[in-house]
């Protein structure tokens, strides 16, 4: 009996741990067929989405999946008498799928994975690395476009206003160019008394006749009229002097309003033209401090992996002819001279009025009154008129006006070929524009599948929550200013891209690679062949092939995306001629003809640029930089320009789901199953019941079977 004590005592603790050691295994195995069920489970990807290195699950049915896996696994063994150690059954099972690929964090995270084993990062560096030597000359040609281009304005409404204030000036001189040929023709200092025989045409000629006048008009007097001798003489000298009179009022009078209103104008132009100086002094000294300029010194200071080709340009002449920007500023005391001048004639004409309309007054009372002295108030008029006219009105080199006229030509340099250069430039603008108009105008046989896209963008904008931007037209600027702005700005945005790339190798470098690797792009040649009348514009029109130029630009059209792109390589082919142009034209020392030459001469370069990449395929970055840009080349730059990140992963999603038929928003990448499972116990199930309640998990033992639940997730 004692032995009999002892064995059951040995084999009751003997048997707990072996039910124990059964639970342990038990655990270890549940776990691994949990994990190989969710594998299983997660093997059944989408195929078609794999063409684009992304995985989402596929059509089967996940439980089914599952069931089956975990089923197989707890099969009866085949060995004959064989002792099963674990009886496992499977009690429950749930399976959860979410985290959608159409979701920007999960796209994102799936291009990472799939771009990382790509080497970008080395491609990339390099397309940095050309442009690194390049970065002082563009920093430099940017800022002083920059400034150039709004003093040009500012310039030229300026002297705009100066011109229309001399204009008003004329125009107020011009009124009173009748009037000495009414009072005195042609001037004289005497008047010498003449016979009264003909009608009287002047002032002058009205006084010298005017004592013969008297006499006869005396000798009729009295005498019946049928006697009187000289009545026709003496009417036609009264209506000759009537018509002076009258003369000399209809041109005073509306001088006199004219000249309230044009001269005022004038000065109000003046003082207008005086702000703008101000304003070009203020743009001058502000514009020594340019925020973009630190993308540009980023990228030129960065230390990046291979080498950098080198440069035989320098960014010194920009610099050289921006400093000269002071020169195009008015001194002061041109405004206070030219104000001054335009009171001076208000004066002046104020005294020609004056003894205009006295000696209108004379001519009036001559034929009612007699000893009228009419000669001095001819001499007086005459006088002040005649000095009015010189000083006003005639050529020569007392006129003020010439004078005010020639001293703003002198301050004006070389505007004549300036406005040539500026001509010439419109006219190769117009060519250009209208060669992206015709793109604009292209073939819409695909207008149906960009229907289809654009519908499938709204969906994923919608799906994520995120803010649908319209996208900008393309467009060049017919001014040549504004174009060459407008470039300019360009390159601030792609160094700027740049140098946030340099700042963080992260999510922008990958999705843009991603882009270039998995999607189609426009022949640039053949859109060239087509706007020249032999190309297929049906083929050049396809939606897929122009994938990436959807993805930069995001235009619903077939043209838009394809205008976008000429419109910006030629964007950025001007703003490196240009660039180049400041250099090759720095001696011209005028810096706004400077930069009207530079400009014609990117204008000039940039189009013959656009031939050469379409039929050589490539072009050279710079006349300094012996470099080959191909047409994917640009669109690498132009996705760091349009960095709008949300946007560019929903037109990728978009064209995924046209190409492959399968919506990324409705395909999951992320499982999560749950598993309940049991084993019967052999020994003692209550004391391991007591066992277990202390571990805490006293529910995991029903009817003498433990239960364990088992949790596994998987994502893709």
């Amino acid at each position: 009996m004692f032995l009999i004590l002892i064995l059951a005592g040995i084999f009751m603790f003997v048997s707990i741990f072996i039910d124990y050691a059964r639970i342990a295994a038990f655990k270890v195995q549940a776990e691994r067929m949990t994990h190989a069920a969710m594998r299983s489970v997660m093997s059944a990807y989408d195929t078609s989405l794999r063409e684009y290195g992304l995985f989402g699950y596929g059509d089967s049915s996940g439980e089914a999946i599952m069931a089956k896996v975990l089923n197989d696994s707890v099969k009866p063994s085949a060995v004959k008498d064989g002792f099963p150690i674990l009886d496992i059954q499977w009690d429950t099972t749930s399976l959860s799928m979410e985290r959608e690929l159409g979701r920007y964090d999960i796209f994102n995270r799936q291009i990472q994975e799939d771009m990382k084993y790509r080497a970008p990062v080395d491609f990339t560096l390099e397309v940095v690395n050309r442009f690194k030597p390049m970065s002082e000359e563009m920093k430099e040609a940017a800022h002083t476009v920059d400034l150039l281009k709004k003093l040009q304005k500012l310039y030229d409404k300026r002297e705009e206003l100066l011109d229309e204030a001399i204009a008003n000036q004329t125009e107020s001189a011009d009124r009173l160019k009748g009037l000495p040929a009414l009072i005195m023709n042609p001037p004289s200092s005497a008047i010498y008394d003449e016979m009264l025989r003909e009608t009287p045409e002047t002032a002058a000629e009205a006084a010298a006749r005017y004592a013969d006048y008297l006499n006869k008009k005396q000798m009729d007097e009295g005498l019946p009229f049928n006697q009187q001798q000289y009545m026709l003489e003496l009417a036609r000298y009264r209506t000759g002097v009537g018509n002076v009179a009258a003369g000399i009022s209809t041109i005073i009078q509306p001088a006199l309003q004219a000249n309230q209103a044009k001269l005022e104008e004038a000065q109000v132009k003046i003082e207008e033209a005086r702000k703008i100086n101000e304003e070009m002094k203020r743009v001058i000294a502000e514009g020594e401090n340019r925020s973009q300029n630190a993308s540009y010194e980023k990228v030129g200071n960065s230390t990046l992996p291979g080498t950098s080709p080198p440069s035989t340009g320098s960014g010194s002449e920009a610099k050289s002819t921006r400093s000269l920007a002071s020169e195009l500023v008015r001194a002061d005391t041109l405004f206070d001279q030219l104000n001054a001048r335009v009171r001076s004639q208000n004066s002046d004409f104020a005294n020609v009025r004056n003894d205009g309309m006295e000696l209108n007054t004379q001519l009036r009372s001559v034929t009612v009154m007699s000893g009228v002295s009419i000669k001095p108030a001819v001499r007086q008029a005459s006088q002040v008129t005649e000095r009015y006219m010189d000083t006003y009105v005639r050529s020569g080199p007392s006129n003020v006006i010439l004078q005010s006229k020639q001293l703003l030509e002198s301050g004006r340099g070389s505007d004549a070929q300036r406005k040539a250069n500026d001509k010439e430039s419109k006219g190769k603008l117009k060519d250009v524009k209208r060669i992206l108009s015709q793109i604009e105008k292209g073939s819409s046989g695909s207008m149906k599948a960009f229907k289809q896209l654009e519908e499938y963008y709204n969906a994923n904008i919608a799906f994520n929550q995120a803010s649908r931007e319209e996208a900008k037209k393309a467009e060049i600027a017919g001014d040549p200013y504004d174009s060459g702005g407008d470039a300019m700005n360009g390159m601030d945005s792609l160094f700027g891209g740049m140098s946030n790339l340099l700042d963080s190798l992260g999510d922008e470098l990958f999705q843009n690679e991603y882009a270039l690797a998995y999607f189609n792009s426009m022949d640039f040649g053949q859109l060239l062949g087509w706007t020249e009348g032999s190309g297929d514009a049906g083929e050049v029109f396809k939606l897929e092939n122009q994938e990436l130029e959807y993805i930069v630009y995001g235009f619903h059209n077939p043209s838009g995306n394809i205008a976008a792109a000429y419109a910006e390589i030629f964007g950025m082919r001007l703003a490196i001629r240009t660039a180049e142009g400041l250099i090759e034209n720095s001696k011209l020392g005028n810096p706004l003809l400077v930069l009207s030459a530079a400009i014609l001469y990117g204008i000039t370069h940039a189009i013959a640029d656009m031939v050469k990449l379409a039929k050589d395929g490539s072009v050279e970055l710079s006349k300094y930089i012996k470099v080959k840009l191909t047409y994917r080349d640009h669109l690498r730059l132009f996705l760091l320009m349009h960095s709008n990140n949300e946007r560019k992963l929903s037109r990728m999603l978009a064209l995924i789901r046209l190409n492959t038929g399968v919506n990324p928003d409705e395909k999951q990448t992320y499982a999560s199953g749950n598993m309940r499972s049991s084993i019967k116990l052999w020994f003692l199930p209550g004391v391991t019941r007591s066992i277990g309640a202390v571990m805490g998990s006293a529910d995991q033992v029903e009817d003498g079977r433990f239960f364990i639940d088992r949790k596994a997730d998987y994502s893709y």
